[in-house]
């Protein structure tokens, strides 16, 4: 036995969950550093040095690739071997950035107004 169902599926397309080309991710990159950057100086104004787990999220980097990359460590590894962020150091096991030169070299690298 079974039913009829009455109903057209209206199954949409979902969002892309990996970019398609190289290009297509550097460009989300781009768009979410140059969306969130306010929020990532605001926050951190008091700060010497950031994280490199506060730098995923305040800049919302763990959201350009969920599927493929939920953590948002490989955007921030993609941007240290583009030469757009210096390597990070290590102090008492933490990986931390120094907040200005940060900044700089981020809205340098996204076209941002200081």
């Amino acid at each position: 036995m079974g039913y009829a169902v009455s109903y057209k599926p209206s199954r949409t397309r979902a969002k892309r969950q990996t970019p398609a080309t190289k290009a297509q991710r550097t460009k989300d990159i781009k768009n979410a550093v140059r969306w969130n950057i306010a929020v990532l100086e605001r926050d951190t104004t008091s700060l010497d040095t950031v994280s490199r787990q506060t730098v995923i999220l305040l800049l919302r980097l763990n959201k350009i690739a969920p599927a493929a990359d939920p953590t948002g460590d490989h955007v921030v590894q993609q941007l240290i071997s583009l030469g757009v962020l210096n390597r990070p150091e290590r102090r008492a096991g933490v990986q931390v950035f120094g907040r200005d030169d940060l900044l700089r070299s981020l809205k340098a690298w996204a076209g941002v107004a200081k």
